[in-house]
């Protein structure tokens, strides 16, 4: 009787575990390949069986809110951040892709710029949040603002492609042709393959020959 007893018990405790390899790691693992393959879908049901597993996990509610709004489904994704937020309010990663999703997702930039900055007064030269930030401002309008976050950016990590191209996008929206074509430059020696470096560059050029070509020539009429 007691020999039955036993083999029920033991049983019961394979019935719960979950089957060999199905561990919130595992779907991670299966999650993290689909989202860098690029199917988002299947990295975002992936990450759900992973959280099943691990529900408390800041790092994969992060993970899923990602996949999300890279499928475009940003209300998805800002809850995910929420949800995170609310197992660690302090981590500065959720915070940034809450305000990513705000800003980039749903245009809502004066909510997104107040997140940014509650997390440039932790850490001010948080790079990711100095870039969402700038682009933020620009979309606003507020060229010169904009240019001062992607000005810090720079000094963050002078050898980010990334900072010295959006630098140069605002300076050409400000007419400054010559700075942002220097931006531009800059970031294309740092990567020989930043496709928008390149494109913004080649733009950038035509606007300095169209500006030549449409200047008054001088004239020495005036002159003594």
């Amino acid at each position: 009787m007691k020999l039955a007893i036993t083999i029920i018990v033991l049983l019961a405790l394979i019935f719960v575990l979950p089957a060999m390899g199905e561990t919130a790691q595992f779907w991670s693992d299966q999650a993290n390949a689909f989202f860098v393959s690029g199917d988002y879908e299947r990295a975002a049901a992936s990450y759900d069986k992973a959280l099943e597993l691990e529900p408390n996990s800041t790092d994969l509610w992060n993970n899923r809110g990602k996949a999300l709004a890279n499928l475009g489904r940003f209300y998805e994704a800002i809850s995910c951040f929420n949800r995170s937020l609310q197992i660690n309010a302090s981590n500065l990663e959720s915070r940034n892709l809450l305000a990513i999703a705000l800003s980039q997702g749903l245009s809502k930039f004066s909510e997104a710029i107040v997140i940014f900055d509650q997390i440039l007064q932790i850490d001010p030269s948080y790079y990711d949040a100095l870039i969402g930030k700038g682009m933020a401002l620009a979309n606003e309008g507020d060229l010169s603002s904009s240019l001062n976050c992607f000005e810090k950016a720079t000094q963050a990590r002078p050898r980010d492609p990334s900072a010295w191209n959006n630098k140069g996008v605002v300076l050409r929206q400000m007419g400054r042709y010559q700075d942002a074509l220097t931006c531009f430059t800059r970031a294309i020696d740092l990567d020989s393959n930043h496709e928008a470096a390149m494109q913004n560059r080649e733009m950038t050029l035509q606007d300095l020959q169209e500006e030549r070509q449409t200047s008054p020539s001088m004239s020495t009429d005036n002159m003594l």
